[in-house]
């Protein structure tokens, strides 16, 4: 639950201060590419709490890189 939750401060953060200079869109956009590793490694091990803690994960990183290119430019 941690993991999973542990974004949610920051993008909370980005939208109430219309603001992400201070984000590193590398960052997120790595772990996006992690979490969709990871989905595919729990796809092939019929794994589907693993699959989906790191599709929620993605999707919370997803919308932080969305915030990210709304409100912190390049």
């Amino acid at each position: 639950m941690l993991s999973v939750g542990a974004f949610l401060p920051q993008a909370w953060r980005i939208y109430q201060r219309r603001s992400a200079a201070d984000v590193s869109l590398l960052m997120y956009l790595s772990i996006i590419v992690g979490c969709v590793m990871w989905m595919f490694y729990a796809y092939v091990r019929d794994s589907m709490e693993l699959f989906f803690t790191n599709l929620v994960i993605a999707v919370i990183a997803g919308g932080i890189v969305a915030l990210k290119l709304r409100y912190g430019g390049r």
